[in-house]
């Protein structure tokens, strides 16, 4: 998220395989794998058309990948016999999805799409005979096919006869540094499926989804949730073409449900939609200032987009039961863990104050000692803790069963590997396979990420309200945060016009533990934390590794600040590129993979014994410059410093909460007056050819959302250009589909429209031109103008009825 890592497709592809065998378990039987997930009712299976040499011709060795996918696609395709009714597979092999730019775009070999959207990926120029072509659209992807031509790219490895499972490496065969010539094409083959997986389900409400791994004439299915993938024992679908047919037979007969997509997300009505949007253009007026009408227009972009507005179902009965959302802020760069999105939302109820709130949705961590996020931020501020924000509703998300009756949302993966003998359990032994449950959380501030900083001043002042709620935490409520990185700083503006500095709140508590009298971490469970703001002693070998303590995260918070700093304060040197991205990756990205698992942190070491890179920096702002190498001689003195000399080691150091509360308490008071407020800079546009490397959270290009509430083809999405650009502090990250294929629909991508669209059209008024700038802004058939003190928000709101009636509720679609 953070990291300046190439972000090309197949560099992405590798460090997703890195991460992916301790996710995995296999090999499934076959059997027993649709038997548990794909459930057929009475005599369906006895009802499925003959399947006998339906993919004859497919050879065991097969010279190129292009060589299988026309029997493949025939086979699948048949007409006389529907393998997969409603549903038909296309070639994408070819057609990237580009929506988010050509950067790290993605193309599986074999998309099953719903035939409702055929012609909606159907190719504007379709070069050649290939009547099965289409282009990628990985939002409308019901499952997806990847193809390689020989069973030696299986990147996974059935184990032989009478072979010890718990011994057995199921992915690849072996650990990854014994690999040697065949590392790079196997990493690379597996980190192509995994990441077709992790973006079908961000780019899409989904609980689950499955896909299946050809190798010449051998097959697997994969079901991919957020604790892991299990994957089935190969089989030859030449040979018994029966069981590839069938899998995808029970497929079309399965409920929205059982396919993966989850259910407690509804489209929401036009009316809806416009009060979200009013509601949100409210917000944005106190929490920053739009006198600049582009300024107004890029933070709307961010958050919602027209025509794809979400109702989501909060099952609370002190709570509203639904909130209303469009394009998340934040969401999961990998298929298992916590994959948490995070969204502005608004109360659908047009009688009830429209104030935005903060709604996330994620996968909480099911098991001993594990904490539910909402308690732990409860608990916290009954103690007295400041700056952590107010919880509002939290809850476990609830699905149906076979019985009927509502049941918790849980991840079947990690209890596979309790109940049967299957799994290979060898790179699971180091368990990182969990429990998770899903979990939606709401909280009353809705802000900015730290990268949103106006300054120097709003930098400093807003870390330091999250090191008071670092700090109390740890001393009132005996808890450690151990997540600390920008992300989880959140400048909200507390009062009704905005202000500078905004007040940093130190939100994502869930990876947080309690400490015990003796300083030992109670909970069991290693936190998923953002690499590059690591303490650098926790990124040495697990062996030489201390426990996380408050040090580490007061470190953290160094990193933050530091990274920020490069980032968006102007310098003076480096001057160049290539000595900016050095220090980036050698202080923040550095990592070597020892015995399967990764180490780092030497940059860090280098800069804390003898300040390798904090002493190449010239800060055009010398009271940035002078925190950053106070706050490093407080951390970790060097020869010459006044905390290094005439003092025994043992009492040189006064890395401790107290005396750093007091140094950057008196800073802040000192330089009142010299801290610059509005020197932001955007240094990865300053340096040419970062923009391949930099992380999208500091890029300024434009995200597009998927589909998100759209039941009208008529609504399209908006095209590329100047009118969708969002604000450098703040990415816009894809909005996501919701539950049900039904209710999901767009235009064509050829009729996108111009930049300008009615919809998306923000426009200064001719009529009321005020100076330079109008104090009213056009959205659509709506202006705008700053709120002014008076009328209350919802008395400001226009009358607006809900009608059930209108809403179109998700259908289930069978054959």
């Amino acid at each position: 998220m953070y990291g300046f890592d190439p972000k090309d497709a197949d560099s992405r592809y590798k460090r997703l395989a890195a991460d992916t065998p301790n996710v995995t378990m296999g090999p499934m039987p076959v059997a027993a794998f649709m038997n548990q997930f794909l459930p057929a009712l009475g005599s369906l299976v006895e009802c499925m058309p003959s399947c006998e040499h339906a993919f004859d011709g497919i050879k065991a060795q097969n010279e190129h990948e292009s060589d299988i996918y026309p029997i493949l696609l025939k086979g699948l395709n048949s007409i006389e016999s529907p393998r997969c009714p409603g549903y038909a597979f296309r070639d994408t092999s070819t057609r990237a999805d580009e929506l988010e730019g050509k950067l790290g775009s993605i193309k599986p070999d074999i998309i099953c799409y719903a035939e409702r959207y055929l012609e909606e990926v159907k190719p504007h120029k379709n070069k050649g005979t290939n009547e099965w072509a289409a282009m990628t659209r990985i939002a409308y992807a019901e499952t997806f096919i990847e193809v390689k031509t020989n069973q030696t790219d299986d990147h996974y490895v059935d184990p032989p006869a009478n072979t010890d499972r718990n011994d057995h490496y199921f992915v690849w065969g072996k650990s990854a540094r014994r690999l040697g010539k065949d590392a790079d094409r196997l990493k690379q083959y597996l980190g192509q499926n995994v990441a077709y997986a992790t973006d079908m389900c961000a780019r899409q409400h989904r609980r689950f989804c499955f896909s299946v791994s050809v190798s010449g004439c051998w097959a697997r299915l994969i079901r991919w949730d957020r604790s892991g993938a299990i994957v089935s024992e190969a089989f030859d679908y030449v040979a018994n073409p029966e069981l590839l047919c069938e899998f995808f037979w029970r497929f079309a007969h399965l409920s929205d449900e059982q396919r993966g997509y989850d259910t407690t997300v509804q489209p929401a009505t036009s009316a809806e939609e416009t009060l979200f949007r009013d509601a949100i253009v409210e917000h944005i007026w106190t929490q920053i200032d739009c006198s600049d009408p582009a300024v107004l227009r890029e933070v709307l972009d961010t958050h919602y987009m027209p025509g794809y507005v979400t109702l989501v179902s909060i099952p609370s009965t002190n709570f509203t039961p639904h909130l209303l959302v469009s394009r998340p802020i934040v969401t999961p760069l990998f298929f298992a863990g916590r994959c948490t999105r995070a969204y502005w939302a608004v109360n659908p109820d047009p009688t009830a104050e429209k104030k935005v709130v903060l709604l996330k949705d994620t996968w909480r961590l099911d098991g001993r000692g594990a904490e539910k996020e909402g308690k732990v931020l409860r608990d916290l501020q009954a103690v007295g803790v400041p700056n952590i924000p107010r919880v509002l509703y939290d809850g476990d998300v609830m699905k149906g069963n076979s019985s009927g009756q509502p049941a918790v949302d849980r991840t079947e993966c990690f209890s596979c590997l309790r109940k049967y003998q299957w799994p290979c359990r060898r790179p699971l032994l180091r368990v990182k396979l969990v429990k998770r449950v899903h979990y939606r959380l709401v909280l009353d501030v809705a802000g900015f990420q730290l990268l949103s900083l106006y300054g120097t001043h709003e930098l400093l002042h807003s870390t330091y309200d999250a090191f008071r709620a670092l700090v109390s935490a740890f001393q009132l409520g005996r808890r450690l945060h151990r997540d600390v990185h920008p992300g989880n700083i959140i400048l909200y503006n507390t009062s009704d016009t905005p202000t500078n500095p905004r007040t940093g709140f130190l939100v994502d508590w869930d990876n947080s533990c309690a400490v015990n009298g003796k300083q030992h971490l109670e909970d069991v469970y290693r936190p998923s934390l953002q690499w590059q703001f690591v303490a650098m002693d926790l990124l040495q070998e697990v062996r030489l590794k201390p426990s996380h303590d408050i040090v580490h995260d007061m470190e953290s918070m160094l990193y933050v600040i530091l990274y920020c700093g490069l980032t968006r304060l102007p310098l003076t040197k480096p001057s160049d590129p290539l000595t900016f991205r050095n220090i980036m990756h050698n202080m923040f990205d550095i990592a070597c993979e020892y015995e399967d698992r990764f180490t780092g942190g030497p940059g860090k070491r280098a800069n804390s014994a003898a300040r390798m890179y904090t002493s190449s920096i010239i800060w055009k702002s010398p009271e940035i410059g002078e925190w950053i190498n106070t706050v490093c001689d407080m951390h970790t003195p060097t020869e010459g410093t006044p905390s290094a000399e005439g003092t025994p080691p043992s009492q040189r150091q006064k890395w401790t909460p107290a005396h750093l509360d007091l140094f950057w308490r008196s800073f802040l008071q000192r330089h009142a007056r010299e801290l610059p407020r509005n020197d932001r800079m955007d240094n990865i546009a300053e340096y040419e050819g970062l923009s391949g490397l930099a992380p999208g959270l500091l890029m300024k290009i434009p995200k597009h959302a998927t589909i998100a509430s759209c039941e009208e083809l008529s609504k399209p999405i908006p095209a590329a250009g100047p009118s969708s650009a969002v604000l450098p502090q703040s990415s816009a990250s894809q909005a996501t589909i919701p539950s049900s294929p039904a209710s999901r629909a767009t235009a064509p991508p050829s009729s996108l429209p111009s930049a300008q669209s009615d919809m998306d059209g923000y426009s200064e008024s001719s009529e009321e031109t005020i100076g330079r700038h109008s104090p009213f802004i056009t959205v659509g058939s709506t202006r705008y103008r700053p709120p002014t003190p008076g009328p209350s928000a919802e008395a400001r709101q226009p009358e607006l009825r809900r009608s059930t009636r209108e809403r179109k509720r998700p259908r289930r679609y069978m054959s």
